[in-house]
């Protein structure tokens, strides 16, 4: 795919045609003029007092680092598991017994019994060949698991936020094109009445220019609380409280030029860190499997001793043992068949994994070569022709060639059509954050440092 596409427009062809409208001495209107700078009637609560604060993907990335909990979780359990070589390499704990031994009963024979003793023994168990070894290589390879943790949980959380971000940003958007067509539908209800009152008009024309200004007056109050949802989303993933001011998404240009969707794919696959997660639990599985191997060898014992004997001479002695595994057929060998299962498990789900990104990476170019060519054919044809399309109207319906239900059918298609212009605009940009999340750098829609 090849294109060269910016995913930000000039001015609003509604306030052009408003101007239109003013420009129409048949409308018989003052007030029109007044239209662009607020509705001649109150908006509900809230719909009209939107934050004039901006806030950037940036700064919300860079609060989301610092902030999150749940990565803060995750990179604390990176310390825990920094512990973890160090004991798993360490010498079992020894033991230090006291024993006494007596001649018949009920005497005490100390000091009169050459067999009567009281002394302390001393016992140290000493791993078989490699056990420490690879005790330590799987405690390390726990550290690389929840290290790759950390970093699928990262990518994870600026996508999340990025397209949130977006999906937030559309509905900025989407509150002032309905706000524009509000006021044009205002100035058109005007000019209905007046019509009607100089016996022009009918009753109905003004009465279904209510309706709509109402269904708009609807569609606002979803905007606002879906604003307000996504806006808490966001705070909770930055450690907020969900009702925090958040401020109005800005950012700059999305240019889209050559997405070589051949290499991606194989790039996606190298650098995600979802799949180098599964990869490290494979190997923490392997080394897993190969300290139950070990296991099957025999740990030596090692234990010494002093008896004491009353008036007599002392005696010590040194002993040397092993332990026997003798029931490994029924243990060991079962341990090592089910982590061998395991292993293998891991593994096939690896591939399903690689299989299941690559299918992600390529549905999502589909979708943004899909929104970019929508968007080039919203803004290049079909707005364009709705806006002549609603002139002529407004200029047909000033002259009584056209009747106000028809006009209105032009008003919410441009409507309809714009909102349609920034609904795949937003799509355009969560499909490429998704492959960014993989990849592990951006290709334009986040900065260009977010995903270091």
């Amino acid at each position: 795919m090849h294109h060269r596409l910016s995913l930000r427009r000039g001015p609003s062809p509604v306030l052009y045609i408003i101007a239109l409208l003013t420009a129409l001495p048949s409308l018989a209107l003052t007030q029109l003029a007044q239209a662009q700078q607020a509705p001649p009637h109150p908006s509900p609560q809230g719909l009209d007092a939107l934050v004039t604060e901006e806030v950037t993907l940036e700064a919300l990335l860079g609060e989301l680092l610092r902030d999150n909990q749940e990565l803060k979780a995750a990179s604390t359990r990176v310390l825990a598991a920094n512990a973890r070589p160090e004991r798993a390499d360490s010498l079992p704990d020894p033991s230090l017994a006291l024993v006494y031994r007596n001649v018949g009963l009920p005497e005490f024979t100390l000091g009169d019994e050459m067999m009567t003793q009281l002394g302390v023994r001393f016992t140290q168990a000493l791993p078989g060949k490699g056990k420490r070894s690879q005790r330590r290589a799987l405690a390390e390879s726990d550290i690389e698991v929840a290290e790759a943790h950390v970093e699928s949980i990262r990518r994870r959380l600026i996508r999340e936020v990025a397209t949130t971000f977006y999906e937030l940003d559309y509905v900025y958007e989407s509150i002032d094109i309905v706000h524009e067509t509000r006021a044009l539908l205002l100035d058109l209800e005007e000019t209905a009445e007046t019509r009607y009152a100089v016996g022009e008009g009918l009753q109905q024309d003004v009465l279904k220019g209510q309706v709509e200004i109402s269904v708009l007056l609807n569609r606002l109050v979803q905007l606002d609380q879906k604003r307000a949802s996504l806006e808490a989303i966001i705070n909770r993933k930055l450690g907020r409280r969900p009702s925090m001011p958040l401020g109005r998404p800005v950012h700059g240009t999305l240019d889209l030029d050559d997405l070589p969707i051949e290499a991606l794919m194989p790039e996606a696959t190298r650098s995600s860190a979802a799949l180098a997660a599964r990869d490290r639990r494979i190997q923490q599985q392997q080394a897993a499997v190969e300290v139950v191997r070990t296991d099957r060898r025999p740990d030596i014992l090692l234990s010494g001793g002093y008896m004491n004997r009353g008036g007599l001479p002392g005696i010590w002695e040194v002993n040397v043992g092993f332990t026997l595994p003798v029931r490994k057929e029924g243990r060991q060998d079962l341990e090592i068949e089910e982590g061998e299962q395991e292993l293998s498990a891991r593994r096939i789900d690896h591939i399903d994994a690689v299989q299941a990104i690559e299918l992600l990476v390529h549905d999502s170019y589909l979708r943004a070569d899909r929104a970019v060519r929508l968007t080039r054919l919203y803004s290049d044809a079909i707005i364009p022709q709705a806006v002549l399309s609603l002139e002529s109207a407004i200029a047909g319906y000033g002259v009584g060639n056209i009747d106000f239900p028809a006009l209105l059918d032009n008003v919410v298609t441009l409507l309809t059509y714009r909102l349609e212009l920034e609904r795949e605009e937003t799509n355009y940009a969560t499909a490429i954050v998704r492959i960014e999340e993989h990849l592990g750098r951006s290709l334009g829609v986040t900065p260009t440092g977010a995903w270091q």
